[in-house]
């Protein structure tokens, strides 16, 4: 949708999720796609939740984009963001959202991925982003509220990483708990810097967040570490009766196995670059430790869409990325 939308291509999209145990639209699914075809004044058919098949048509329409999105549940906010950012970066196209739905939803990225790893990336490529959590919303219930405000303030130029440096820099811990007692959130923390101190890494500094309205109980980590040469992160969640110490080694051992390679950007951030890096016009740069599933399928859609290449080859212990991006103005 999000490319449809940027290079003005009509798409069918057939068999959605059809491997799943709930196959079809979920409602963040679905509010994505009703969200990406009014912001351009597009025309969809089939979207309601269960859907398998959707044909879309977008529109041309860029004048700012201000709404209030309620997906009704505590389906993934993080993946409507992802799916919209983009069209303010490559459209030119202010955005002005109020979002309502869950904040910390397993699989998905936590809005705390997003804000320190994949916006970084967004701000990078000339997006002016201001994301503020209202409140959690924690599966269950949901219920979290995001505000979004986002425009272009330079034109995008090519993603180029260094190469990797093999030295350990500083390492962050986010720890996040409501309507828990505080303790929780504190064991999280303490057990992934055990961890990774007993791996070898000293510079591990974290902050508790404890403070603040949930409509459901619910806790969740991030460990990351970020600079100019790499943006890579490791997220866990709580749930009932799975003990804080679980959550903080989840993270810890996750990090660990991700930051080990010294790679420029974790698997799952490699992923979610194919979308963006597709619309630069020239060649992006970056290494990852596993080319997965999710990139290879992400990477054919982005090539029948925007006409972009990209290429990878093994380098040691990591993948190297190589994509040349197509100008959205020249492929239409």
């Amino acid at each position: 949708m999000t490319l449809a939308t940027i290079f003005q291509k009509p798409v069918k999209i057939t068999k959605i999720r059809a491997g799943r145990r709930q196959p079809g639209l979920r409602p963040q699914h679905l509010q994505a796609v009703l969200v990406t075809s009014k912001l351009c004044g597009g025309e969809v058919q089939g979207a309601s939740v269960g859907s398998t098949e959707v044909e879309y048509m977008p529109g041309a329409a860029r004048e700012p984009f201000r709404k209030t999105v309620d997906v009704g549940s505590a389906g993934s906010l993080s993946l409507i963001l992802q799916t919209i950012i983009p069209l303010s970066i490559f459209r030119n196209q202010d955005l002005d959202l109020r979002l309502i739905g869950g904040t910390e939803v397993p699989n998905s990225p936590t809005l705390d991925y997003l804000e320190k790893l994949v916006i970084p990336v967004y701000e990078r490529l000339g997006a002016m982003i201001q994301l503020t959590i209202q409140r959690r919303g924690y599966y269950p219930r949901g219920g979290g509220i995001v505000l979004l405000k986002c425009s272009k303030s330079f034109d995008s130029k090519p993603l180029v990483f260094p190469e990797p440096v093999k030295e350990n820099s500083e390492i962050k811990i986010q720890s996040v708990s409501r309507n828990l007692p505080d303790h929780v959130a504190k064991r999280q923390a303490e057990t992934a810097r055990k961890l990774l101190f007993d791996s070898g890494y000293s510079s591990v500094n974290f902050t508790l967040d404890v403070a603040g309205e949930s409509s459901s109980p619910g806790s969740s980590m991030l460990i990351y570490s970020r600079n100019e040469a790499k943006l890579i992160g490791a997220s866990s969640l709580g749930e009932r009766g799975k003990r804080a110490e679980l959550v903080g080694e989840e993270a810890a051992l996750k990090f660990i196995m991700e930051i080990s390679n010294f790679p420029n950007v974790d698997t799952h951030l490699a992923d979610m670059l194919i979308t963006v890096l597709s619309c630069v016009p020239g060649k992006s740069v970056f290494r990852a430790s596993e080319i997965t599933d999710h990139f290879r399928t992400n990477a054919e859609v982005a090539k029948k869409i925007s006409g972009c290449k990209i290429d990878f080859r093994k380098e040691e212990r990591l993948f190297c990325v190589e994509m040349e991006g197509t100008s959205p103005e020249k492929a239409n």
